[in-house]
Formats: structure tokens, sequence, C-alpha cells
């Protein structure tokens, strides 16, 4: 009896779940009920489209206001979670480090930006849905550890069956999407200066936080190629490196 009085706010917070299924407090009780289970610190809900902008139904912060102007401005081109969601993912719970390049972390898209807005760690329930993926993400300044992962992880089949009936019962306009930005190469050319595919490619992957190594592996060229592309892109753009480079891109979004 203890146990199932412990667990009642939990079961009550279903109740009020259910209860807001295809209306506007459904976000909100989805979010108040994982916070029941897993400390957060924001929750962001948008829909992502191949070739749209994000899509932003939803956003809670709880540690203090966010202004997300600059993701739909164009940050989201860099946004791992947006580059797997738009190359093609199946329905699941993924984490920041499983879809992230090799030095995320240190690039300065990450120190500058997407520390301050998502926190350290963000973990992302991701749904395909009428050729769109649904995007309920839970960000947080400390990291999540393997137990409540593990936590999100049991409850992940039913979250995204909500997710689900919701975006079904929802009205069609509230799931189209945004018109694009353009390419991150069309952003960098407002400066005045055209890239090469490959140049393009290499400040695109670059921003991310691949390393020249991994560059070169996804672009199927030498290490030494990487560097020339990289030199010729910051002569062209007149920057000094990476953390100029990405300033530049900030400013022409």
């Amino acid at each position: 009896m203890q146990a199932l009085l412990r667990e009642l706010p939990l079961h009550q917070g279903l109740a009020r779940l259910f209860g807001q299924l295809g209306g506007d407090g459904f976000w909100r009780a989805q979010v108040d009920l994982l916070r029941q289970l897993v400390p957060l610190d924001n929750a962001l809900v948008s829909l992502m489209r191949s070739g749209q902008a994000p899509r932003l139904l939803a956003d809670f912060d709880f540690a203090g206001a966010v202004d997300m102007a600059d993701y739909g401005a164009g940050m989201y081109l860099l946004d791992p979670f947006h580059q797997a969601a738009c190359a093609g993912i199946a329905d699941g719970l993924y984490s920041l480090d499983g879809l992230a390049p090799d030095q995320f972390r240190q690039s300065e898209y990450y120190l500058s930006y997407f520390r301050h807005v998502v926190g350290s760690d963000e973990l992302q329930f991701l749904l395909n849905h009428r050729g769109a993926v649904l995007s309920l993400s839970l960000g947080r300044q400390t990291a999540f550890d393997a137990a409540e992962l593990g936590t999100l992880l049991c409850v992940r089949d039913w979250v995204l069956a909500a997710m689900r009936r919701h975006a079904e019962l929802s009205a069609p306009e509230g799931l189209v999407g945004e018109p694009a930005v353009g390419s991150l190469g069309a952003l960098l050319e407002r400066s005045g200066v055209r890239l090469s595919e490959r140049e393009e490619a290499t400040a695109r992957l670059i921003l991310q936080g691949f390393s020249s190594k991994a560059i070169a592996r996804q672009l199927g060229i030498s290490p030494e190629t990487v560097k020339v592309h990289r030199r010729n892109l910051y002569q062209k753009l007149n920057v000094g490196g990476h953390a100029e480079l990405f300033a530049l891109l900030l400013r022409r979004g």
C-alpha cells in the first residue's frame, strides 16, 4: 500500500496527460510527468522536416529565460539531432553523445551557443509522423547518468505512443514546418564570398564539431586535403579560425 501511495503523483500525472491528448495542455502535462522521473532544466518540442527550418511547438525553461530566436534563424543547421532526423532515423530515445560528432563538445557551436541554450547534455524522444520528425527535447546543465537514461528508456514506449496519438488528434496546420533559412553555405555567402562545394562541406563539418580525420572520412578525402580546404575557406571568409567562422555564421544567420 505504501508503495502505491508513493507512486500516486505519477498515476495522477498520467491521468492529466491522457486528459490533454489533442489539447493545448498536452506538452506541459508530458514534460511535468517526465520531470517526476528525471530532473530537467528545460524542454523543447519541435517538428523537423528535411529542407525546412524546425517548427517550435512548445518551450519550457525551468532555470531562466532562454532566447530561441537564433536557433530558428540558422543554428538548427548545426544541431546533431536535426541532422540525424533529416537524414532518417527510427523512432526512439536518443542521447547527445550518441548522435554528435567526435569533437562536438570542443566546437564553438557547443561552447558559445548550445551550453547556454540547452545545457551540457540533452536527450530527445524522436517520432516519425506524416513525413516529419516530432521531437521532445530534454535539456540539463548536468549530464544524464546511466540510471536516469535507463528510467527514460523504461517509459519510452508510452511516451512515444502518447506523442503519436496527440499528433494524430492535433490540427494539421500545427504540424507544418517553417520556411528554410537556406543552406549553411548560403548563410556564409552573405559575406559576399562564394565557397566551392568542398569548402562549404568542410565548413559545415567543422562547425558541427567533426575533427579533421572525421571530416576526411565523411568526404572521402585525405586529412591533408581537408587542411587545404580549411585554409582556403578561412582565407576567403577572412576569418582566423573556428571561433571566428562560427561568429560569422551567427551574424549572417
